[in-house]
C-alpha cells in the first residue's frame, strides 16, 4: 500500500491541487478499506506520499549498479563453454549453469530499473540510441533466461548419459553454444549503446579513429572590414549565455551525449519537435522546463546541472534574461567558422578568425593567423618607434596594451594604419591627448578583444566612436573632453558589458542623459563632480631623470 501511495502521489506531481486531492481521498479510501480502523495508519501514509522518499526514481537509479552483473556473468559463462568446445572436453562447465542463471535474473532486474530510469532521465521520449539500448537490453535478457533453461535441461540430460551422451544431446549441446554466444554478442551490443548513452556518441571510435583536424580558411581583411557584425542579442548570447552553457549543460545535452532526449548545442537541436516541448520557451521563462529544472533546490533529483553548487543567481538571471528576450541562437556558421560556436554569418566569424584568441568558454578559440600576428608585430615595433608604449597585457598573453598618450610627436590621422594592424590583438587602447580625429578612428576598425578605451582631450566625437561598431568586451571608456555629444548615447548603451564611462568636460555630463544612460543597462556614468583617478602608467625616461620627487611631479 505504501509503495502503491507513493507511486501515485509521484504520478499526480504535474497535476492541479483539486486533482491531487481527490486522488488523496481515493488513497484513503483505498487505505480505509484495508484496514477500516486504522486512521493513524491512513494518515501516516498520506505523510509518505508527500514527504517520504521517491521510491520510484531511486529504483531506476540502482540501474547502474545491477546492469555489470549480467554482463560479467555472462560473457564468463559464455566464455567457459566455448573454451571446453575449443579444448574438446565434453559435458558443461561447471561454472556455466549457474552463472547464466545468475546473469538471467540480474538481466531481468537491469531490464526493469533501465526501463525506470529512461522514464524519469528522458521524461519518455524517443530517442534512437535509448530505443537500441533499451529493446536490445530486453531481448537479450529474454536470450539469457532462454539459454539458461536450456543449459538444464541439457545438464540432467548429460547427467543421466553417465558419461556417454547420444548424437542428438550433443548436437544440442553444440547448438546451444552458438546461442548462446548470439547471445554474448547482444549483451556486448546492449553495453556499447549503454556507453554512447553515457559517455557520448563515438565515445570508443573517435578513440581508435581520431578524425584529422580540419583545414584553416583564411579569412580576407576586406570582408572583415566590410561585413563583420553582430546584433546586441547576438553578442549577448555570445558573451553571456553560450559560455554558460558551454560549462553547465553541454557535456550532458551535447553532441555527444542528449541526456533526456535534450541537445542544447545548436538552435536546430534545441528547438526541434512540437514548440510546446521545447525545453526552452522563448519569451516565457517562466514555464522553460530548462529554467525550471536550473533553480530546483540542489537536494532535488531534478535539480540540473546534477553535480556541483550549481548555477549563482548572477547566471540564472543571465539564462532568465536571455528567454524573456526571445532566447536569440545565433545559427552556427558554416567556412573558417567551423570553430567558433554561435555565429549566424560567415563575415563576424572572419572577424574573430583574424582578431584572434576571443575565448567562448570550454576551450573553444579562435586561433590569431600567421597574416594579422606579422602585421600586429609590425605594427608594435613602428608605433614603439614613435613613443608608443606598447606591451602585452599579461605574461604570453597575444593581447596588447597600446598607450600613446606620451608619443612625441602625437600620434595623428597618418598613424592610423599602424593602429589598425595591430587593433585585432588590442585589449586596453589609450590615445588620449593624440591629433587623432573621427577620420583617423574609423580607419582602425573592429576591435573585438577592446576591454578598455581612452580618447580624453582629443578631437575624436561620435562619427569616430560609431565606426568602431560593436565592441563586446569593452568594460570602460574614457571620453573627457572630447568633442561627443548627447546623440552617442544609444551608440553606448549597444556596448553589452560596458559599465564605466568618464563623461567630465564633454556635453553628456548632464543628470538628464546620466538617468538616460544607466535606464535598462548596468552603464555607470561619471562626470566632473567625482574625482577622476588617473592610470600609472611607466615613466618616460626624461621625465624620470628630471624628476624632483615632489607630491606635484608625482
Amino acid at each position: 500500500a505504501l509503495l502503491l501511495a507513493r507511486a501515485v502521489s509521484r504520478h499526480s506531481s504535474s497535476m492541479g491541487s483539486s486533482a491531487r486531492r481527490a486522488i488523496q481521498v481515493d488513497s484513503n479510501t483505498m487505505y480505509m478499506h484495508a484496514a477500516p480502523s486504522s486512521e493513524p495508519f491512513a494518515s501516516a501514509c498520506l505523510l509518505l506520499m508527500d514527504s517520504g522518499p521517491d521510491l520510484s526514481r531511486a529504483a531506476g537509479l540502482l540501474h547502474p549498479l545491477v546492469v555489470h552483473f549480467p554482463i560479467a556473468l555472462a560473457l564468463v559463462a559464455i566464455g567457459a563453454e566455448w573454451w571446453r568446445s575449443v579444448t574438446r572436453q565434453q559435458g558443461f562447465s561447471p561454472l556455466t549453469r549457474p552463472l547464466l542463471w545468475l546473469a538471467a535474473i540480474s538481466a531481468v532486474a537491469a531490464s526493469a530499473t533501465g526501463w525506470i530510469n529512461a522514464e524519469h532521465g528522458y521524461g519518455g521520449k524517443s530517442l534512437e540510441t535509448l530505443d537500441f539500448h533499451r529493446w536490445i537490453g530486453i531481448a537479450t535478457s529474454v536470450g539469457l533466461l532462454g539459454i539458461a533453461c536450456w543449459c538444464q535441461a541439457l545438464s540432467g540430460a548429460l547427467a543421466r548419459a553417465f558419461g556417454q551422451p547420444s548424437l542428438e544431446t550433443l548436437a544440442q549441446l553444440g547448438a546451444f553454444r552458438w546461442a548462446a554466444l548470439a547471445v554474448g554478442i547482444g549483451v556486448g551490443v546492449t553495453g556499447h549503446l549503454g556507453g554512447e548513452l553515457v559517455h557520448g556518441s563515438g565515445y570508443l571510435t573517435k578513440v581508435l579513429f581520431p578524425a584529422s583536424e580540419p583545414p584553416e580558411v583564411e579569412p580576407t581583411e576586406q570582408s572583415v572590414v566590410e561585413q563583420a557584425a553582430l546584433s546586441p542579442e547576438e553578442l549577448y548570447f555570445v558573451e553571456n549565455v553560450r559560455p554558460l552553457l558551454e560549462t553547465h549543460c553541454f557535456e550532458c545535452h551535447g553532441s555527444r551525449r542528449q541526456k533526456g532526449g535534450l541537445r542544447m548545442d545548436t538552435k536546430a537541436w534545441l528547438f526541434t519537435g512540437e514548440s510546446d516541448e521545447w525545453a526552452v520557451l522563448p519569451g516565457n521563462s517562466a514555464e522553460s522546463e530548462f529554467l525550471k529544472r536550473v533553480v530546483l533546490d540542489r537536494a532535488h533529483p531534478d535539480a540540473m546541472p546534477p553535480d556541483g553548487p550549481g548555477l549563482t543567481q548572477d547566471e540564472t538571471s543571465v539564462l532568465r534574461r536571455w528567454i524573456d528576450d526571445g532566447a536569440v541562437y545565433p545559427e552556427r556558421s558554416g567556412g573558417g567558422a567551423a570553430t567558433v560556436g554561435g555565429l549566424n554569418s560567415s563575415a563576424s566569424a572572419q572577424v574573430l578568425a583574424v582578431a584572434g584568441t576571443l575565448s567562448i568558454a570550454g576551450g573553444s578559440t579562435v586561433e590569431i593567423s600567421s597574416e594579422a600576428k606579422t602585421r600586429a608585430a609590425n605594427a608594435a615595433r613602428a608605433l614603439a618607434a614613435r613613443g608608443v608604449l606598447v606591451q602585452p597585457i599579461a605574461i604570453e598573453s597575444p593581447l596588447l596594451d597600446v598607450n600613446a598618450s606620451r608619443a612625441e610627436p602625437p600620434l595623428s590621422d597618418a598613424d592610423a594604419s599602424l593602429l589598425a594592424d595591430v587593433a585585432p590583438v588590442v585589449a586596453n587602447l589609450n590615445v588620449s591627448r593624440s591629433k587623432l580625429t573621427d577620420v583617423g578612428l574609423a580607419k582602425v576598425g573592429s576591435m573585438v578583444h577592446l576591454e578598455r578605451l581612452r580618447i580624453d582631450y582629443t578631437e575624436i566625437g561620435d562619427a569616430g566612436l560609431v565606426a568602431l561598431g560593436a565592441l563586446p568586451r569593452m568594460e570602460s571608456i574614457n571620453l573627457i573632453a572630447s568633442k561627443v555629444t548627447p546623440a552617442l548615447t544609444e551608440w553606448l548603451r549597444q556596448q553589452t558589458r560596458l559599465g564605466r564611462v568618464y563623461v567630465w568636460q564633454t556635453e553628456l555630463d548632464t543628470p538628464e542623459l546620466f538617468e538616460r544612460l544607466r535606464e535598462g543597462t548596468k552603464l555607470d556614468p561619471i562626470g566632473g563632480d567625482v574625482p577622476v583617478a588617473q592610470p600609472i602608467t611607466p615613466p618616460m625616461p626624461d621625465e624620470q631623470a628630471n624628476s624632483d620627487d615632489t607630491p606635484e611631479r608625482r
